[in-house]
Protein backbone atom coordinates (compact mmCIF):
# COMPACT_ATOMS: atom_id res chain seq x y z
CA UNK A 1 0.00 0.00 0.00
CA UNK A 2 2.78 2.34 1.27
CA UNK A 3 5.64 1.44 -1.25
CA UNK A 4 3.88 0.33 -4.28
CA UNK A 5 0.12 0.94 -4.33
CA UNK A 6 0.50 4.69 -2.94
CA UNK A 7 3.98 5.48 -5.09
CA UNK A 8 2.11 4.85 -8.31
CA UNK A 9 -0.89 6.69 -7.76
CA UNK A 10 0.74 9.50 -7.08
CA UNK A 11 3.80 9.41 -9.53
CA UNK A 12 0.71 9.23 -11.91
CA UNK A 13 -1.38 12.25 -11.50
CA UNK A 14 2.33 13.90 -11.65
CA UNK A 15 2.79 12.82 -14.80
CA UNK A 16 -0.64 12.74 -16.15
CA UNK A 17 -0.41 16.95 -15.23
CA UNK A 18 2.56 17.04 -17.47
CA UNK A 19 5.14 17.91 -14.81
CA UNK A 20 7.74 15.13 -15.11
CA UNK A 21 10.27 17.49 -14.26
CA UNK A 22 8.86 19.73 -11.62
CA UNK A 23 5.78 18.49 -10.46
CA UNK A 24 5.77 17.62 -6.76
CA UNK A 25 4.33 14.82 -4.05
CA UNK A 26 1.77 15.92 -1.82
CA UNK A 27 4.36 16.94 0.88
CA UNK A 28 6.12 19.32 -1.83
CA UNK A 29 9.17 17.41 -2.36
CA UNK A 30 9.54 17.58 -6.11
CA UNK A 31 9.17 14.18 -8.59
CA UNK A 32 12.47 13.40 -10.02
CA UNK A 33 12.75 9.96 -11.80
CA UNK A 34 16.64 9.27 -10.83
CA UNK A 35 16.04 9.52 -7.00
CA UNK A 36 12.95 7.42 -7.18
CA UNK A 37 14.95 4.34 -9.07
CA UNK A 38 17.27 4.79 -6.34
CA UNK A 39 14.65 4.58 -3.69
CA UNK A 40 13.07 1.92 -5.83
CA UNK A 41 16.90 -0.19 -5.12
CA UNK A 42 17.30 0.51 -2.15
CA UNK A 43 13.57 -1.11 -1.21
CA UNK A 44 14.28 -3.94 -3.11
CA UNK A 45 17.56 -4.46 -1.11
CA UNK A 46 16.20 -4.04 1.80
CA UNK A 47 13.28 -6.88 1.22
CA UNK A 48 15.92 -9.60 -0.05
CA UNK A 49 18.12 -8.73 3.16
CA UNK A 50 14.74 -9.00 5.82
CA UNK A 51 13.85 -12.50 3.37
CA UNK A 52 17.38 -13.85 3.85
CA UNK A 53 17.96 -12.85 7.61
CA UNK A 54 14.22 -14.27 8.39
CA UNK A 55 14.96 -17.37 7.07
CA UNK A 56 18.27 -17.27 8.93
CA UNK A 57 16.98 -16.49 11.84
CA UNK A 58 13.81 -18.99 11.51
CA UNK A 59 16.04 -21.81 12.11
CA UNK A 60 18.03 -20.65 14.55
CA UNK A 61 15.58 -19.26 17.08
CA UNK A 62 13.41 -21.68 18.98
CA UNK A 63 12.48 -21.71 22.26
CA UNK A 64 8.70 -21.85 23.83
CA UNK A 65 8.11 -19.30 26.59
CA UNK A 66 5.39 -21.25 29.87
CA UNK A 67 3.47 -19.79 31.94
CA UNK A 68 5.37 -18.19 35.14
CA UNK A 69 1.86 -18.48 37.57
CA UNK A 70 -0.62 -20.39 38.68
CA UNK A 71 -3.90 -19.90 38.62
CA UNK A 72 -4.42 -19.79 41.85
CA UNK A 73 -2.44 -16.49 42.25
CA UNK A 74 -5.08 -15.45 39.47
CA UNK A 75 -7.58 -13.89 41.85
CA UNK A 76 -5.35 -12.18 44.35
CA UNK A 77 -3.27 -10.80 41.15
CA UNK A 78 -6.71 -9.13 39.86
CA UNK A 79 -7.66 -7.70 43.16
CA UNK A 80 -4.25 -6.03 43.00
CA UNK A 81 -4.69 -4.71 39.28
CA UNK A 82 -8.50 -3.60 40.14
CA UNK A 83 -7.04 -1.67 43.01
CA UNK A 84 -3.97 -0.12 41.25
CA UNK A 85 -6.10 0.76 37.75
CA UNK A 86 -8.99 2.61 40.06
CA UNK A 87 -6.57 4.99 42.02
CA UNK A 88 -5.49 5.51 38.03
CA UNK A 89 -8.85 6.50 37.26
CA UNK A 90 -9.51 8.69 40.37
CA UNK A 91 -6.17 10.07 39.38
CA UNK A 92 -6.77 11.26 36.42
CA UNK A 93 -10.62 11.76 36.61
CA UNK A 94 -10.45 15.74 35.44
CA UNK A 95 -8.11 14.38 32.69
CA UNK A 96 -10.50 11.99 31.29
CA UNK A 97 -13.69 13.89 31.32
CA UNK A 98 -11.60 16.80 29.27
CA UNK A 99 -10.91 13.93 26.81
CA UNK A 100 -14.90 13.59 26.38
CA UNK A 101 -15.63 17.39 26.54
CA UNK A 102 -12.99 17.92 23.84
CA UNK A 103 -11.18 17.42 21.06
CA UNK A 104 -8.24 14.42 21.39
CA UNK A 105 -5.88 17.46 19.73
CA UNK A 106 -6.84 20.09 22.41
CA UNK A 107 -5.98 17.81 25.35
CA UNK A 108 -2.69 16.69 23.96
CA UNK A 109 -1.26 20.44 23.35
CA UNK A 110 -1.77 20.89 27.11
CA UNK A 111 0.44 17.77 28.17
CA UNK A 112 3.87 17.34 27.79
CA UNK A 113 5.24 14.78 25.98
CA UNK A 114 6.74 12.72 29.07
CA UNK A 115 3.52 13.00 30.49
CA UNK A 116 1.63 11.60 27.65
CA UNK A 117 3.53 8.93 26.86
CA UNK A 118 3.24 7.64 30.65
CA UNK A 119 -0.31 8.28 31.34
CA UNK A 120 -2.02 7.54 27.79
CA UNK A 121 0.49 5.02 26.51
CA UNK A 122 2.11 2.95 29.92
CA UNK A 123 -0.68 3.44 32.68
CA UNK A 124 -4.07 3.44 30.19
CA UNK A 125 -2.79 0.77 28.82
CA UNK A 126 -2.07 -1.67 31.94
CA UNK A 127 -5.99 -2.94 32.33
CA UNK A 128 -5.57 -4.61 29.21
CA UNK A 129 -3.07 -7.23 31.01
CA UNK A 130 -6.14 -7.55 33.66
CA UNK A 131 -8.46 -8.04 30.70
CA UNK A 132 -5.68 -10.68 29.14
CA UNK A 133 -5.26 -12.72 31.91
CA UNK A 134 -8.55 -12.81 33.46
CA UNK A 135 -10.30 -14.02 30.33
CA UNK A 136 -7.86 -16.68 29.96
CA UNK A 137 -8.72 -17.91 33.22
CA UNK A 138 -12.37 -17.74 32.77
CA UNK A 139 -12.33 -20.04 29.43
CA UNK A 140 -9.39 -22.27 31.23
CA UNK A 141 -11.65 -22.92 34.09
CA UNK A 142 -15.06 -25.03 34.30
CA UNK A 143 -17.77 -24.92 36.59
CA UNK A 144 -18.72 -22.00 38.19
CA UNK A 145 -16.96 -21.62 41.31
CA UNK A 146 -16.26 -18.40 43.86
CA UNK A 147 -13.07 -17.71 42.40
CA UNK A 148 -14.58 -17.65 38.86
CA UNK A 149 -17.33 -15.28 39.49
CA UNK A 150 -14.74 -12.73 41.46
CA UNK A 151 -12.68 -13.05 38.06
CA UNK A 152 -15.76 -12.64 36.31
CA UNK A 153 -16.43 -9.05 38.00
CA UNK A 154 -12.91 -8.17 37.05
CA UNK A 155 -13.04 -9.15 33.41
CA UNK A 156 -15.78 -6.76 33.10
CA UNK A 157 -14.44 -4.09 35.14
CA UNK A 158 -11.03 -4.21 33.10
CA UNK A 159 -13.22 -4.19 29.60
CA UNK A 160 -14.94 -1.58 30.69
CA UNK A 161 -12.13 0.46 31.61
CA UNK A 162 -10.63 0.39 28.40
CA UNK A 163 -13.59 0.97 26.75
CA UNK A 164 -13.58 4.17 28.51
CA UNK A 165 -9.46 5.02 28.44
CA UNK A 166 -9.63 3.82 24.81
CA UNK A 167 -12.03 5.04 22.47
CA UNK A 168 -12.72 7.46 19.70
CA UNK A 169 -13.31 10.10 21.93
CA UNK A 170 -10.56 9.86 23.81
CA UNK A 171 -7.14 8.67 21.78
CA UNK A 172 -5.82 8.58 18.00
CA UNK A 173 -7.94 6.99 15.82
CA UNK A 174 -5.18 5.08 14.33
CA UNK A 175 -3.96 4.42 17.52
CA UNK A 176 -7.05 2.49 18.23
CA UNK A 177 -6.93 -0.06 15.22
CA UNK A 178 -4.02 -2.45 16.91
CA UNK A 179 -5.82 -2.31 20.21
CA UNK A 180 -9.31 -3.49 18.85
CA UNK A 181 -8.20 -5.55 16.27
CA UNK A 182 -6.25 -7.60 18.90
CA UNK A 183 -9.57 -7.94 21.48
CA UNK A 184 -11.09 -9.24 18.29
CA UNK A 185 -8.15 -12.01 18.31
CA UNK A 186 -8.36 -12.52 22.09
CA UNK A 187 -12.26 -12.39 21.96
CA UNK A 188 -13.21 -14.09 18.45
CA UNK A 189 -9.93 -16.35 17.77
CA UNK A 190 -11.22 -17.85 14.22
CA UNK A 191 -12.08 -15.24 12.50
CA UNK A 192 -8.11 -13.96 12.55
CA UNK A 193 -6.29 -17.96 13.27
CA UNK A 194 -4.26 -17.26 10.33
CA UNK A 195 -1.98 -15.18 7.98
CA UNK A 196 -4.96 -14.93 5.09
CA UNK A 197 -7.71 -13.85 7.75
CA UNK A 198 -5.73 -11.45 8.68
CA UNK A 199 -4.18 -9.99 5.65
CA UNK A 200 -7.65 -10.02 4.52
CA UNK A 201 -8.90 -7.92 7.32
CA UNK A 202 -6.19 -5.65 6.97
CA UNK A 203 -5.96 -5.70 2.95
CA UNK A 204 -9.75 -4.51 2.62
CA UNK A 205 -9.20 -2.16 5.02
CA UNK A 206 -6.74 -0.15 3.49
CA UNK A 207 -8.09 -0.40 -0.03
CA UNK A 208 -11.47 -0.26 0.80
CA UNK A 209 -12.61 0.99 3.93
CA UNK A 210 -9.85 3.76 4.84
CA UNK A 211 -10.81 5.59 0.70
CA UNK A 212 -14.60 5.27 1.25
CA UNK A 213 -14.58 7.13 4.84
CA UNK A 214 -12.13 9.93 3.13
CA UNK A 215 -15.58 10.69 1.29
CA UNK A 216 -17.32 11.54 4.58
CA UNK A 217 -14.33 13.00 6.43
CA UNK A 218 -12.77 14.90 3.87
CA UNK A 219 -16.27 15.77 2.25
CA UNK A 220 -17.73 19.72 0.74
CA UNK A 221 -20.88 18.92 2.96
CA UNK A 222 -21.63 18.15 6.88
CA UNK A 223 -22.46 15.05 8.21
CA UNK A 224 -26.24 15.96 8.78
CA UNK A 225 -26.76 17.67 5.30
CA UNK A 226 -25.77 14.26 3.63
CA UNK A 227 -28.15 12.46 5.90
CA UNK A 228 -31.14 14.88 4.95
CA UNK A 229 -30.43 14.92 1.20
CA UNK A 230 -28.43 12.11 0.30
CA UNK A 231 -27.91 13.48 -2.55
CA UNK A 232 -24.73 15.68 -1.57
CA UNK A 233 -23.32 12.47 -0.73
CA UNK A 234 -23.39 11.30 -4.20
CA UNK A 235 -22.07 14.92 -5.52
CA UNK A 236 -19.07 14.21 -3.00
CA UNK A 237 -18.46 10.92 -4.57
CA UNK A 238 -17.74 12.87 -8.12
CA UNK A 239 -15.96 15.10 -6.46
CA UNK A 240 -13.67 12.51 -4.55
CA UNK A 241 -11.92 9.86 -6.20
CA UNK A 242 -10.97 6.84 -4.13
CA UNK A 243 -7.64 7.08 -5.23
CA UNK A 244 -7.43 10.94 -3.16
CA UNK A 245 -6.78 8.98 -0.31
CA UNK A 246 -3.46 7.75 -1.86
CA UNK A 247 -2.55 11.55 -2.45
CA UNK A 248 -3.00 12.66 0.96
CA UNK A 249 -0.74 12.74 4.11
CA UNK A 250 -2.05 9.53 5.41
CA UNK A 251 -0.06 7.84 2.51
CA UNK A 252 3.58 9.88 2.43
CA UNK A 253 6.20 7.19 3.32
CA UNK A 254 7.37 6.71 0.03
CA UNK A 255 8.30 10.42 -1.12
CA UNK A 256 9.30 10.97 2.81
CA UNK A 257 11.68 8.45 2.23
CA UNK A 258 12.62 10.23 -1.25
CA UNK A 259 13.28 13.41 1.00
CA UNK A 260 15.22 11.72 3.25
CA UNK A 261 17.57 10.52 0.82
CA UNK A 262 17.50 13.91 -0.92
CA UNK A 263 18.29 15.53 2.75
CA UNK A 264 21.25 13.09 3.23
CA UNK A 265 23.12 13.97 -0.16
CA UNK A 266 22.65 17.58 0.66
CA UNK A 267 23.07 18.07 4.49
CA UNK A 268 25.65 17.21 6.88
CA UNK A 269 24.83 14.13 8.78
CA UNK A 270 25.63 12.61 12.05
CA UNK A 271 26.02 8.96 11.98
CA UNK A 272 23.91 7.52 14.45
CA UNK A 273 21.99 10.59 15.46
CA UNK A 274 18.86 10.06 14.97
CA UNK A 275 18.85 6.56 16.49
CA UNK A 276 19.64 7.73 19.65
CA UNK A 277 16.85 9.85 19.83
CA UNK A 278 14.77 6.78 19.34
CA UNK A 279 16.84 4.80 21.63
CA UNK A 280 16.50 7.23 24.70
CA UNK A 281 12.85 8.52 23.95
CA UNK A 282 12.68 8.87 27.64
CA UNK A 283 15.26 11.31 28.54
CA UNK A 284 13.23 14.56 28.93
CA UNK A 285 14.68 17.82 26.80
CA UNK A 286 14.89 19.53 29.75
CA UNK A 287 17.75 16.98 30.81
CA UNK A 288 19.29 16.71 27.02
CA UNK A 289 18.86 20.27 26.20
CA UNK A 290 20.88 18.66 22.43
CA UNK A 291 18.50 15.97 21.98
CA UNK A 292 18.25 15.95 18.43
CA UNK A 293 14.61 15.87 17.01
CA UNK A 294 12.43 13.03 15.65
CA UNK A 295 13.25 12.30 11.66
CA UNK A 296 9.68 14.00 11.14
CA UNK A 297 10.24 17.03 12.22
CA UNK A 298 13.73 16.93 10.64
CA UNK A 299 12.81 16.41 7.06
CA UNK A 300 9.32 18.32 7.54
CA UNK A 301 11.17 21.47 8.57
CA UNK A 302 14.03 20.31 5.30
CA UNK A 303 10.79 20.36 3.21
CA UNK A 304 9.47 23.37 4.74
CA UNK A 305 13.11 25.32 4.18
CA UNK A 306 14.22 23.63 1.05
CA UNK A 307 10.77 23.74 -0.94
CA UNK A 308 8.25 25.60 1.26
CA UNK A 309 5.71 23.01 2.46
CA UNK A 310 3.58 24.36 5.73
CA UNK A 311 3.85 21.32 7.84
CA UNK A 312 6.67 19.53 9.55
CA UNK A 313 5.04 16.56 11.59
CA UNK A 314 5.41 14.33 9.22
CA UNK A 315 6.12 10.26 9.48
CA UNK A 316 9.36 8.60 8.83
CA UNK A 317 9.68 5.09 7.21
CA UNK A 318 11.34 2.15 9.41
CA UNK A 319 13.71 2.00 5.67
CA UNK A 320 14.15 5.68 5.36
CA UNK A 321 15.54 6.02 9.12
CA UNK A 322 18.41 3.07 8.27
CA UNK A 323 19.12 5.27 6.15
CA UNK A 324 19.54 8.62 7.52
CA UNK A 325 21.10 7.03 10.50
CA UNK A 326 24.15 5.04 8.99
CA UNK A 327 23.32 5.04 4.65
CA UNK A 328 23.36 2.51 2.76
CA UNK A 329 24.42 -0.19 5.05
CA UNK A 330 21.49 1.20 7.56
CA UNK A 331 19.27 -0.20 5.07
CA UNK A 332 20.75 -3.68 5.42
CA UNK A 333 21.20 -3.16 9.45
CA UNK A 334 18.03 -2.36 10.12
CA UNK A 335 16.15 -5.03 7.64
CA UNK A 336 18.07 -7.91 9.68
CA UNK A 337 17.25 -6.23 13.39
CA UNK A 338 13.53 -6.24 12.20
CA UNK A 339 13.83 -10.21 10.59
CA UNK A 340 15.23 -10.82 13.96
CA UNK A 341 12.43 -9.35 15.73
CA UNK A 342 9.85 -10.96 13.49
CA UNK A 343 11.08 -14.34 14.43
CA UNK A 344 11.04 -13.62 18.26
CA UNK A 345 7.58 -12.24 17.80
CA UNK A 346 6.38 -15.50 16.15
CA UNK A 347 7.70 -17.41 18.80
CA UNK A 348 5.79 -15.29 21.10
CA UNK A 349 2.84 -15.93 19.32
CA UNK A 350 3.29 -19.38 19.30
CA UNK A 351 3.96 -19.74 22.44
CA UNK A 352 1.80 -20.67 26.17
CA UNK A 353 2.59 -17.34 27.89
CA UNK A 354 -1.13 -15.32 27.26
CA UNK A 355 0.27 -11.93 27.82
CA UNK A 356 3.74 -12.37 25.21
CA UNK A 357 1.84 -14.17 22.84
CA UNK A 358 -1.38 -11.18 22.93
CA UNK A 359 1.46 -8.82 22.94
CA UNK A 360 2.54 -10.13 19.68
CA UNK A 361 0.00 -10.21 17.58
CA UNK A 362 -1.18 -6.63 18.57
CA UNK A 363 3.11 -5.60 17.68
CA UNK A 364 1.68 -7.69 14.17
CA UNK A 365 -0.77 -5.49 13.71
CA UNK A 366 0.95 -2.39 14.97
CA UNK A 367 3.68 -2.88 12.35
CA UNK A 368 1.60 -0.64 10.21
CA UNK A 369 2.38 2.26 12.10
CA UNK A 370 5.77 0.94 13.34
CA UNK A 371 6.83 0.68 9.75
CA UNK A 372 5.33 4.02 8.73
CA UNK A 373 7.55 6.04 11.04
CA UNK A 374 8.49 7.79 12.44
CA UNK A 375 10.99 5.15 14.58
CA UNK A 376 11.38 7.35 17.49
CA UNK A 377 7.23 7.58 18.46
CA UNK A 378 6.95 4.12 17.10
CA UNK A 379 9.39 2.49 19.35
CA UNK A 380 8.42 4.99 22.60
CA UNK A 381 4.55 3.51 22.23
CA UNK A 382 5.17 -0.05 21.66
CA UNK A 383 7.94 -0.29 24.28
CA UNK A 384 5.62 1.94 26.28
CA UNK A 385 2.94 -1.09 25.73
CA UNK A 386 5.33 -3.91 25.94
CA UNK A 387 5.82 -2.48 29.83
CA UNK A 388 2.36 -2.15 30.87
CA UNK A 389 1.23 -5.25 29.46
CA UNK A 390 4.03 -7.67 30.10
CA UNK A 391 6.82 -6.27 31.74
CA UNK A 392 4.96 -4.64 34.55
CA UNK A 393 2.20 -7.58 35.26
CA UNK A 394 4.82 -10.08 34.94
CA UNK A 395 6.88 -8.39 37.87
CA UNK A 396 3.81 -8.30 40.12
CA UNK A 397 2.95 -11.81 39.63
CA UNK A 398 6.51 -12.71 40.43
CA UNK A 399 6.11 -10.64 43.69
CA UNK A 400 2.59 -12.49 44.12
CA UNK A 401 4.52 -15.98 43.93
CA UNK A 402 7.37 -14.74 45.86
CA UNK A 403 5.11 -13.40 48.77
CA UNK A 404 3.07 -16.96 48.31
CA UNK A 405 5.79 -19.07 48.81
CA UNK A 406 6.92 -16.99 52.01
Amino acid sequence: MFFIVAPLIQINDITQKGFENSGSFMQAFPFSENICIRANSYILVFNLVFSIAYLFFKNKINFKNKLTYTYNQVPFFLFILFSFTLFILLLNYKSIIFQFQHEYYEEAEQTSVSQYLIVQKFLYFIPFSGLIISYYYLIQNKGFSANKKIVLFFFLYFLAVILILKNPLTEKRNALGPLYITMIFLFFHKYLSNNYKVLRLMFLSMIVLFPVLSIITHSRYSLSQMISKPIYLYKNIEYLKITDAFNSLHYDAYPNFLATIDYFDKKSVVIGEQLSCSLLFFVPRSIWESKPETTGFLIGNYLIDKYNFNWNNLSNPYISEGYINFGFVGILLFAIILAYVFVLMIRWLQSEDYLKSIFAFYFAIYLMYFLRGDLTSGFAYIIAFLVATVVFPKLLLAFINYYVKK
